[in-house]
């Protein structure tokens, strides 16, 4: 799959801005309130080194969000997760390092990364507050990340018995996964993004691009989450 490039994803966010910046979104109705919960949903798209060795995959989150009527920006509590998977071509790569090494042997055959996230962020209206239109986003936070390698191959499954109606599963060998290697970390990282938003009878509607970096060991990790989500 092609990867999205973020300096692509940043001229066109700031055309959008440039001829849209009359229309002013990002905080839903109900000026008698000063929090919203939020849940989201999308596709995250690899960027720079992370692109090279994971397949873009799915996206969700969910917080909240303080946003008094008379404050042009809103603050919100934030936490999401991705699950990157390791791309084909990497995995042929990491077995061509394994079989040209005479101290190593076997093979991988799966594999990915998982991205935990908890942070703060701010929404800026770009202009009067109100439900309609674009909106700007960006914060930092704290990212788990957990890396794994698989190996497919056959496991030995033991036998399954109830106590309540004497009887058993019985066991046996199939095919099954191994863990052959695995790494976590914990990282700052930090968001920038750009987001439209629009109201509908029960909340707001909204679709949000964002950048994102994590300050990971030797190379940053980035990537590109395009969602959407609704406010409440």
């Amino acid at each position: 799959m092609r990867k999205l490039n973020s300096k692509h994803v940043a001229i066109v966010a700031a055309l959008c801005l440039v001829s849209s910046s009359a229309l002013a979104g990002g905080r839903p109705d109900g000026s008698s309130r000063d929090w919203f919960g939020f849940i989201s949903g999308g596709y995250a798209f690899a960027d720079g080194k992370l692109g090279d060795i994971v397949d873009d995959d799915w996206t969700i989150g969910g917080g909240a969000m303080y946003w008094p009527s008379e404050w042009p920006v809103g603050i919100s509590i934030e936490a999401a997760w991705v699950d990157f998977d390791f791309s084909n071509a990497a995995l042929n790569a990491l077995n061509d390092a394994i079989d040209a090494d005479p101290n190593n042997s076997g093979s991988v055959t799966g594999g990915g990364a998982q991205t935990w996230q908890l942070g703060v962020n701010g929404t800026w209206s770009l202009g009067e507050a109100s439900a309609n239109g674009f909106y700007l986003t960006g914060g930092v936070g704290w990212y788990h990340v957990d890396a794994s390698l698989t190996q497919d191959g056959l496991v030995y499954y033991p036998p399954v018995c109830s106590p309540w109606y004497w009887w058993c599963l019985p066991g046996g060998v199939g095919p099954g996964t191994f863990l052959v290697g695995s790494e976590t970390s914990d990282n700052f990282g930090w968001n920038l993004g750009l987001g439209y938003s629009f109201r509908t009878s029960s909340g707001q509607v909204f679709v949000e691009a964002k950048y994102v970096q994590i300050q990971t060991s030797n190379e940053n990790s980035e990537y590109i989450p395009l969602t959407i989500g609704f406010r409440w």
